[in-house]
């Protein structure tokens, strides 16, 4: 009996032009037009401010990421470790995450109202050194530390007794800018966790390559011009 026939697969091709790879380190990728041609313009509003007042520049952003990538770096951060960073939303978010990319990092991103003991899990799964987060959340990440036991140091954005500040210690040292060798194709740059409701939350390894990419398929469907507000949602 001859075997029914296969239709042939049918192709679909998107509506938008093909994106080129961004073959790039995120931090590169995201700053270094900004910073070349706008660098005066402001980058982010911290929308908690009723009077708008606390924002931040892309040159200041430039700044002040290669600032925190020299302490991290001087601090002992290596090429390949990984930094997890336990905060909410704030304009120094970004600056701590892209200081760490640039120091050879990746960073995995970690749930404010998650629990020590899921916090452990995370840092254990994703073999992290460095703890970055805020003083209303250090008990929950130092008894994180604490069950896993191969945090090198915790971080605060802003200020706590026995913990260097990323405003008031890091980013106001003298230390040089690390150079770092990064493979955009191969490095990674982030590693988010799943939310865990169909099992354990995994881990998603995101090359430099692969982030920046991504940013750069959403240019046709929000087409963001110079002057121009996005709200941020994390």
């Amino acid at each position: 009996m001859d075997s029914p026939s296969v239709p042939a697969p049918r192709v679909h091709r998107s509506e938008y032009a093909d994106v080129a790879v961004v073959d790039e380190p995120i931090h590169e990728a995201v700053l270094g037009r900004s910073t070349a041609t706008h660098p005066d313009a402001v980058a982010l509003i911290d929308g908690t401010d009723p009077s708008g007042a606390t924002f931040i520049t892309y040159g200041q952003l430039d700044v002040r990421h290669r600032k925190l990538a020299a302490s991290l770096a001087a601090a002992g951060v290596r090429e390949g470790d990984v930094l997890a960073l336990h905060s909410p939303n704030s304009i120094l978010y970004p600056v701590v995450f892209y200081g760490a990319t640039r120091a050879g990092a990746a960073v995995t991103t970690v749930h404010p109202l998650c629990t020590a003991e899921e916090f452990a899990k995370q840092l254990a799964d994703s073999s992290a050194r460095w703890i970055v987060t805020v003083s209303p959340l250090l008990e929950t990440a130092r008894r994180a530390a604490e069950l896993v036991g191969c945090i090198e140091e915790i971080f605060v954005c802003d200020r706590a007794e026995g913990h260097r500040s990323i405003v008031h210690d890091l980013m106001t040292a003298d230390a040089p800018e690390p150079a770092v060798a990064i493979d955009p194709g191969e490095d990674i740059a982030v590693l988010p966790y799943s939310s865990g409701t169909t099992g354990v939350p995994k881990g998603v390894m995101l090359t430099h390559r692969s982030i920046a990419t991504n940013l750069a398929q959403l240019h046709p469907l929000i087409p963001m011009v110079p002057g121009e507000r996005i709200l941020a949602v994390l």
